[in-house]
């Protein structure tokens, strides 16, 4: 199935005496289900208000709830991380136990930050469970596990955060309670709160079908809106094969239509998702019946149309014939290559092998664009997302001396991060350069709102720029990038000029060109747009997005733009265009487009643990077979059988139960 099926809470029953084998599999042996009574949250004792809608009240609230209030008497915790690579901007030598964070944290709030656990992410769970079955649990940590939360929860071992939550600044705290209010509720239990959920946009995760344009004007047809277009559009590209391959510069052999790896029940990028999508189903998830039952997808007749139409696809040679063989990685390299004509995906594609394939001079003309779900026998398709997406925990043992510490550290994580004056409030710590890595931060939430404003600013920023007057396409045709060295830095700041690095280099750095920023800052209302972006979107989506925005809104083929202007492709439509991949999740979040809800958005049930594992395994086996033609399509009725009586059955009656039992909070 989709879902993850993990064994962490049965291997942290092992590990831990006070942990008993019920906490891993509570349910008896006709896998009923008990829900635990969220209860309500103690109110805070004063009224939570944003400070735009009143300040009297938000001075009042934040009196009582401070956010980053220092500690007289230094507190320490210990923590958990995990070590990851660095990225190329981060300084040489960086470490969890000696990021500039700690130091921030120190200076700022008094927390001295110990680290009990550091691990590889591919050992992180295991070295946690080991240091709570030798009683060093450490005092924050964070997991993608919630079989670990439940676990943790349910045998009393976290505190309770309810203080901690109304401590987190304005913004996470609206994106809870305007936006996500079923996150905090699903980590409570009889009124008390266990977790700061992660705040991810669920929509982000929605398919749609991404075309090669270019192939598209070769062959003189049309994007195609149905399934049955989709399959016309993909022999198109086939009959066509040699004139795609004379004008992009790739030999014929290489021109795949349709291209998807091989893990059928894997819902990411290049997957089957969006095509199981497009019939109206997803593999691993519940969907109500017009009995008012949840069903399984995996036996649906949806999923068996989607089986039946890549099996016609591959018989035509649309489909990949090495998608048996495929990982996501080999698909990325196939694209950025040139060599796929449509992969079905997310919205961050076009920045990635998407954008790759645009910029690259061994592939002529590459263009792309994209369309949403492809209809199936005449039913609008819409693509699939939880009910309720919870992507990590923040949690903080019951013994700890200072829980309301994590929501100082989230804070502080958070003004460093998103707060454009973080170097004026804290310091060159911040920067990457002198050892700040959000990857190695213990505790921390991302704003689940964040890349909606983004995207709405930015787009509203370029068009008002280019409008104002910076639309000289001559101006921008070499890039908007000069290289400096320091001393010339130092020279043209004392000057005072505005300068914006992009990259340091040795001996200097690569900055915004000198003469667009004098421009824009020589114009009250340009430099006022432009000041409204965030300093990373100034050098990521300005500096690499608007030569390419120019050419575009002065309708320039991609084909004939400079390698500078090409450059910009993938974040232009990506988080900027009104029509591209980021502004579909913006709609589906504002709800002016629609989706179909996963109803089962709980931890792994004890029939998902006990059975999980074999029956999604037969269906990637089943599926593939009768996709590549090795069994015939008749094989799916007696999959539906071997799925069932081999857990299929049991895993959807305690889904039901679930289901039942959690709504009778509501």
């Amino acid at each position: 199935m989709k879902k993850s099926v993990s064994a962490i809470s049965c291997a942290l029953a092992l590990f831990m005496g006070c942990v008993t084998l019920a906490a891993c599999n509570p349910y008896d042996g006709d896998y009923d289900y008990e829900a635990i009574d969220p209860g309500t949250l103690a109110a805070p004792t004063k009224e939570f208000v944003t400070a735009e809608e009143d300040a009297a009240k938000n001075a009042e609230y934040r009196a009582a709830y401070p956010t980053l209030d220092r500690y007289e008497n230094t507190v320490t915790v210990k923590v958990a991380a995990i070590q990851y690579e660095l990225e190329p901007n981060v300084k040489r030598g960086t470490t969890p136990q000696n990021q500039s964070f700690n130091r921030i944290a120190l200076d700022k709030l008094n927390i001295k930050i110990e680290y009990s656990v550091v691990s590889a992410s591919t050992m992180y769970d295991q070295k946690i469970n080991l240091a709570i079955a030798a009683s060093q649990m450490p005092d924050m940590f964070y997991t993608t596990t919630s079989e670990m939360f439940t676990s943790l929860r349910d045998s009393g071992m976290l505190a309770d955060l309810t203080s901690a939550y109304y401590r987190l600044n304005d913004n996470l705290l609206n994106n809870y309670q305007t936006y996500m209010p079923e996150l905090i509720k699903a980590c409570m239990k009889e009124g008390k709160l266990y977790a700061l959920p992660q705040q991810s946009n669920k929509y982000a995760s929605a398919q749609r079908l991404y075309i090669r344009k270019d192939w598209l004007d070769i062959c003189g047809i049309e994007a195609p809106k149905t399934i049955d277009e989709m399959i016309e559009v993909g022999q198109v590209f086939l009959d066509h094969k040699q004139e795609i391959a004379a004008a992009t510069n790739i030999s014929a052999n290489n021109v795949i239509p349709f291209s998807m790896h091989k893990d059928l029940t894997y819902a990411g990028s290049y997957s089957a998702e969006g095509m199981f999508n497009a019939h109206g189903t997803s593999l691993g998830s519940f969907f109500m019946n017009e009995d008012g039952e949840l069903e399984c997808a995996n036996t649906s007749a949806e999923a068996q149309a989607a089986v039946q139409t890549m099996r016609t696809m591959y018989e035509k040679g649309i489909l990949d014939r090495e998608f048996l063989s495929n990982t996501a990685a080999s698909v990325q390299s196939y694209v950025s290559a040139g060599f796929v004509g449509m992969v079905f995906g997310e919205w961050w594609l076009p920045k990635d092998a998407l954008g790759s394939a645009v910029e690259s001079t061994a592939v002529n003309g590459a263009d792309w664009t994209w369309v949403d779900l492809p209809s199936f026998n005449g039913k609008e398709s819409l693509p699939v997302v939880d009910t309720m997406l919870i992507s990590g925990y923040n949690m903080v043992s019951s013994t700890c001396k200072n829980p309301e510490a994590v929501a100082k550290l989230i804070n502080l994580f958070y003004d460093i991060y998103y707060n454009d004056n973080a170097q004026d409030i804290y310091g060159t710590d911040v920067l990457p350069s002198n050892g700040f890595y959000y990857q190695f931060v213990p505790v921390k939430l991302w704003d689940g709102r964040a890349s909606d404003a983004e995207y709405k600013r930015v787009n509203r920023v370029f068009n008002e720029l280019y409008e104002g007057g910076l639309n000289n396409r001559d101006m921008f045709k070499g890039g908007l990038y000069e290289d400096l060295t320091n001393a010339q830095i130092a020279e043209y700041q004392a000057a005072g000029e505005k300068i914006y690095t992009v990259t340091t280099t040795s001996g200097g750095a690569s900055v915004l060109k000198r003469d667009v920023v004098a421009a824009i800052e020589a114009n009250p209302t340009l430099k006022a747009s432009f000041n409204s972006l965030r300093s990373r979107e100034k050098i990521l989506h300005f500096a690499d997005g608007y030569p390419y925005f120019v050419a575009y809104k002065q309708n320039v083929a991609t084909k004939d733009m400079t390698k500078e202007e090409r450059k910009g492709w993938g974040i232009y439509h990506e988080m900027i265009d009104e029509n591209g991949s980021y502004a579909y999740v913006v709609d589906l979040s504002e709800g002016k487009k629609q989706a179909k809800y996963d109803e089962f958005y709980g931890t792994a049930l004890s029939a998902m643990t006990d059975h999980g594992e074999y029956i999604t395994s037969q269906t990637s086996v089943r599926f593939t077979k009768m996709i590549s033609g090795e069994s015939p399509m008749s094989d799916f009725s007696d999959f539906v059988k071997v799925y069932n009586s081999n857990g299929g059955e049991l895993i959807q009656k305690q889904v039901n139960a679930w289901y039942k039992a959690i709504h009778a909070f509501d």
